[in-house]
C-alpha cells in the first residue's frame, strides 16, 4: 500500500515523502483499530469463560453442601445425644462454604494470572509429565 501510494504521489501534486507518510499513518490507524477490536473480543470471550467457570464451581460447591447437609442430618438422627457437636460441625461447614463462595466470586482473569504465576513451576512440571 505504501509503495502504491508512492506511485500515486509521483503522478499527483503530493511529494513522495508526504504520500508515503500519510499512507503509513493510515495503515497504522487501520492496524490499531483491528488490534483493538481483536483484543476487545478476546476479553469478552475470557469474561464469558470465567463466568461459566464461576457457575460450574458454584454448582459443584452447592452439590457438595447438600451432601454435607444430608450427612450431618443423618448423624443427628442416628445420634441425638451428639446434637450440640453436630450443630457446631454444621455451623463450621457453612462458614467454610461461605468462604468458598467468596473465593469463587472473586475469580477473575487477573486472579487466574496471579495463580498461574505463583504455581508456574508446578504447572510446567505437571504439563511436561502429562506429555
Amino acid at each position: 500500500m505504501i509503495l502504491l501510494s508512492g506511485f500515486v504521489a509521483s503522478r499527483s501534486a503530493f511529494s513522495l515523502e508526504t504520500a508515503t507518510a500519510v499512507s503509513a499513518t493510515l495503515v497504522g490507524v487501520v492496524h490499531g483499530i483491528l488490534f483493538w477490536l481483536l483484543r476487545r473480543r478476546q476479553r469478552q470471550v475470557r469474561r464469558e469463560a470465567i463466568g461459566q467457570i464461576r457457575e460450574m464451581l458454584e454448582d459443584l460447591g452447592k452439590n457438595r453442601l447438600q451432601t454435607i447437609k444430608m450427612s450431618l442430618y443423618m448423624v443427628q438422627i442416628h445420634q441425638p445425644e451428639q446434637e450440640e457437636r453436630t450443630r457446631q460441625s454444621f455451623d463450621r461447614v457453612y462458614q467454610i462454604l461461605a468462604e468458598m463462595s467468596t473465593l469463587i466470586d472473586h475469580i477473575s482473569e487477573e486472579s487466574l494470572a496471579d495463580w498461574r504465576h505463583r504455581y508456574r513451576q508446578t504447572l510446567q512440571r505437571v504439563e511436561s509429565e502429562s506429555q
